[in-house]
């Protein structure tokens, strides 16, 4: 009889995601870099989900701006970084 608790076969894996942390009306979900650029996941108390470059920070509300601003050394930094699903590559399963 098998041990159903068993973790002889199984393979842990870390993830070397940090969680940003929450700013007054957003937060920071994840950055990709994209060749030179790095694009940013931003969940918005207001507008839901807003995604732009890094390099385009200054065109968002002002709250983001802040947000981002103050989180800015890190993202570069790479911390931050969290690969997204593109689903033009993802395979269909059903």
């Amino acid at each position: 009889m098998h041990d159903v608790h068993s973790n002889n076969h199984q393979e842990e894996i870390k993830i070397a995601f940090k969680m940003p942390p929450k700013g007054k009306t957003c937060r920071l979900v994840a950055t990709t870099k994209v060749g030179e650029e790095t694009h940013i996941s931003v969940l918005h108390n207001e507008e839901g989900f807003v995604y732009f470059n890094l390099s385009e920070k200054d065109k968002q509300r002002q709250d983001i701006q802040e947000y981002i601003s103050e989180l800015q050394p890190k993202i570069q930094s790479g911390i931050y970084q969290a690969e997204l699903v593109d689903m033009k590559k993802e395979e269909i399963c059903c």
